[in-house]
């Protein structure tokens, strides 16, 4: 799972200044303040909190040894021990890859009601996939980002599959398509015929303009906008799906 690595940064810029502080009293064998004392402190727990969480054994563990021991008297002393943690925290950050999202992304990344919590209640199944769909938009992963948008899509198609009685067995998207057209063909004119008519045509087009290129080797690809144009409108249609009262 991706972790966020937002809060042991800040957390490095904390340990920075508390020892910056310290280094500049380190040779007067100054004590240490109590404001300074109290950081120290908060600063480790935090520290050993978030190294913990993200796997960052040396770290936190040192952070652990730091806690349990008795808190520096001196600046001196205090900055020995910010000076060695700083390091290992350091070495331990340089070998992890880390991805920055743009502020503008941001808001995409792991929501797990990205399309709302009317489709997450009708769609349980899709929970995942809309997360991830979110989550490689925001990282810039614009393929992938489409690759689980079309199978949102599929799950919508099984539900209107069902609901007309149209056997769905993971068949091909044109065939269960036909076959739901062929099916209405039967069924009495009405608001319920309508709107089937209307959301099979759309799957129809759904699958023509992005399920065909996302499934199949092309030598095109999708770009950053094309894959946020497709992400918008399938969060729409599936609202429209749940409003039109298609479940799972």
């Amino acid at each position: 799972m991706l972790q966020s690595y937002f809060p042991i940064y800040k957390i490095s810029v904390d340990l920075q200044g508390l020892r910056r502080t310290a280094e500049v009293y380190k040779n007067t064998h100054r004590e240490v303040h109590n404001s300074d004392a109290k950081s120290f402190q908060v600063l480790l727990k935090e520290i050993e909190r978030e190294c913990l969480a993200l796997g960052l054994t040396p770290p936190n563990e040192m952070a652990k040894r730091l806690i349990d021991k008795a808190p520096p008297e001196t600046y001196s002393v205090m900055f020995v021990d910010l000076d060695h943690l700083d390091g290992s925290l350091r070495t331990a950050l340089e070998k992890e890859a880390v991805f920055r999202i743009p502020p503008e992304r941001k808001g995409f990344f792991e929501r797990g009601k990205l399309f709302g919590p009317k489709v997450t209640n009708a769609f349980p199944s899709c929970g995942r996939d809309i997360r991830k769909a979110g989550s490689c938009y925001a990282l810039g992963q614009e393929d992938a980002c489409v690759h689980h948008l079309m199978l949102v899509l599929e799950r919508g198609l099984n539900a209107l599959a069902v609901e007309v009685g149209v056997p769905y067995q993971r068949t091909n998207w044109q065939n269960i398509i036909d076959q739901i057209a062929n099916k209405l063909k039967s069924v009495p004119r009405g608001k319920d015929r309508d709107f089937y008519l209307e959301v099979n045509a759309q799957f129809g087009f759904l699958k023509d303009a992005y399920r065909n290129h996302s499934e199949h080797v092309r030598d095109e690809h999708y770009d950053m906008p094309k894959a946020l144009s497709i992400l918008n409108h399938v969060r729409s249609f599936m609202q429209e799906l749940v409003k039109g009262g298609l479940t799972e």
